[in-house]
């Protein structure tokens, strides 16, 4: 028996990508082991002394909070009535930054920047679905295309009301 509100196509799972904790804990470990192996260096401190710890902590719950927030994966929904085709103000955005399209995946569309970008931007993965288009990144990334995207939107209802 079908129930009378189930919808007939569910949308997928979110991609995963990687969350806060994980990034925090790769920057917050490597940022602290070499902390601590420099100043051990620098000061002629031994490893066994716990100096060099305490400052690779310190630097390393920084560098781990920084990194966290910049880097951790987030997602950006937007409505669309055919998600299928890239928006013209989108395909703008990534082409202007130095993307391209490296893979495809059924519909799933990996765009990735110049090798020397990849430092600053993250690879943009784009989800077509019924309604939307999911596009996945980096925080810094999708914060930046967010108000990209918003800017054109309202430029462009501003020229379309004159």
């Amino acid at each position: 028996m079908t129930k009378p509100h189930a919808t007939p196509d569910p949308d997928p799972p979110a991609i995963e990508g990687l969350d806060v904790k994980v990034v925090f804990i790769y920057y917050f470990a490597w940022a602290t082991a070499i902390t601590a192996f420099t100043t051990s260096q620098v000061f002629h401190w031994s490893l066994l002394s716990p100096f060099p710890y305490r400052w690779g902590l310190a630097v390393g719950v920084v560098v781990g909070v920084i990194a966290a927030y910049w880097n951790h994966t987030t997602m950006l929904a937007l409505p669309l009535a055919n998600p299928q085709q890239v928006p013209p103000q989108l395909q703008a955005w990534l082409t202007a930054h130095g993307y391209a399209l490296a893979e495809r995946h059924g519909q799933v569309q990996i765009y990735r920047p110049a090798f020397w970008q990849t430092w600053f931007y993250g690879t943009i993965v784009l989800e077509p679905l019924s309604d939307r288009l999911r596009l996945y990144s980096r925080s810094r990334t999708i914060k930046q295309l967010r108000q990209a995207l918003a800017q054109e939107l309202f430029q462009g209802a501003k020229e379309e009301r004159q």
